[in-house]
């Protein structure tokens, strides 16, 4: 699943980028409360952008319901931390429980799935087929 592997990817980097920021140049502007919210969204953003490498080397339909539900509850929680921390906006938050149960039921619907790497399926092809050996 090339999408996920770039969402995923794509999600690592706004989450370090936001870390790098909130170290450095955002430290003297921002308080600690606001601080907290940034690195703790970055922490969920990238266990997330893992969950995500790795569930782009799965096949099945409940794999990719999974990663994408991770990826984007991941993504819009954080994105809730991020906007609150930086304009101060509450408004926002009532979004960060959307984000928030997307994100669980996302890791609800990996239960259910098969952990099938994309090689099992490519093996197990080969021992189906009378070519075998070709494929």
């Amino acid at each position: 699943m090339r999408w996920m592997n770039i969402v995923a990817a794509l999600s690592g980097v706004a989450a370090l980028v936001m870390l790098v920021l909130a170290s450095h140049a955002l430290r003297a502007t921002l308080t600690s409360e606001a601080l907290d919210r940034i690195q703790l969204g970055a922490f969920i953003q990238l266990i997330a952008a893992a969950t995500g490498l790795a569930l782009a080397n799965r096949t099945g339909r409940l794999n990719a319901i999974a990663g994408g539900m991770i990826l984007g509850g991941a993504g819009l929680f954080a994105l809730v931390l991020y906007t609150l921390s930086l304009t101060g906006k509450r408004s926002v938050a009532m979004l960060a429980p959307v984000g928030g149960i997307t994100l669980i039921l996302g890791w609800v619907v990996l239960i259910f799935a098969k952990p099938r790497l994309r090689g099992d399926w490519l093996r197990r092809q080969r021992s189906k087929s009378p070519a075998g050996a070709l494929l």
